[in-house]
């Protein structure tokens, strides 16, 4: 009877173990584990890495520049893995990240979507550009990922960015803006706010009271008051908006 009940255990355990294996195999190929994910995360977003479409020959090129820039983090042999699994994977990762592609009418929103997927925005926030050199930017950059940026939505951005810079040159508050909020805050974080005037007023005096005890940005009273009008005028409610 032992020796039954031993053979019986045995084969329990072969099949518990090859249904495991069988389990994790796509949790193993798809969830973190592949050398690509390992390395290119600690200086990129992996979303930058899929997104971006490329022949061999540039993927070999992009990564060999980042194995030069550290090469005791990626090795020789780093580099034909992490190319094979980008081609390899690429196509599953594309389809996962424009299914998770949203829409947005308020073309504020559409910049951060589609912008922060790749770059930091205060990287661009702080750009002076003309409105020939945004729409260049931003279609260079549709060219680089056209699945999950589109000819309208680069067209839109563009116009934003245009506007917003001539905004900007115009107005004070927007060098404040740039000069003392991008310090502290990442851009995404503040244009995804919208807020009536007397909200921004309250925040804005919130960051004055915190950024004089910690000593780190001074913002006296008249440098305040031109960037609530700022982001009042940017950022402030629709009518149909009930925001604070």
């Amino acid at each position: 009877m032992n020796k039954y009940l031993s053979l019986l255990f045995v084969v329990v355990c072969f099949y518990h173990t090859a249904a495991t294996a069988t389990a994790q195999a796509p949790a193993n190929v798809s969830g973190g584990s592949l050398l690509v994910d390992t390395k290119c995360s600690k200086c990129h977003t992996l979303k930058r890495v899929f997104v971006t479409q490329k022949s061999g020959e540039e993927w070999q090129t992009t990564v060999q520049k980042m194995r030069d820039k550290n090469p005791a983090w990626i090795k020789p042999e780093d580099v034909e893995q992490i190319i094979k699994e980008i081609k390899t994977f690429w196509p599953d990762r594309i389809q996962a990240l424009t299914a998770e592609k949203k829409e947005f009418e308020d073309t504020r929103f559409l910049f951060v979507d589609r912008c922060a997927f790749c770059h930091s925005l205060n990287r661009i926030l702080i750009k002076n550009k003309t409105g020939k050199e945004w729409a260049e930017t931003v279609e260079n950059m549709r060219l680089q990922a056209p699945d999950y940026l589109s000819k309208e939505d680069a067209v839109r951005i563009a116009h934003y960015l245009s506007e917003r810079a001539d905004l900007l040159k115009e107005d004070m508050g927007g060098k404040l803006f740039v000069s003392k909020c991008l310090i502290c805050h990442p851009g995404d974080q503040i244009l995804l706010e919208t807020h009536s005037k007397a909200g921004w007023t309250k925040i804005i005096g919130k960051m004055k009271e915190l950024a004089k005890d910690a000593q780190v940005v001074r913002l006296s009273h008249e440098e305040c008051q031109m960037i609530i009008d700022l982001l009042a005028k940017t950022q402030g409610p629709k009518a149909d908006d009930k925001s604070p």
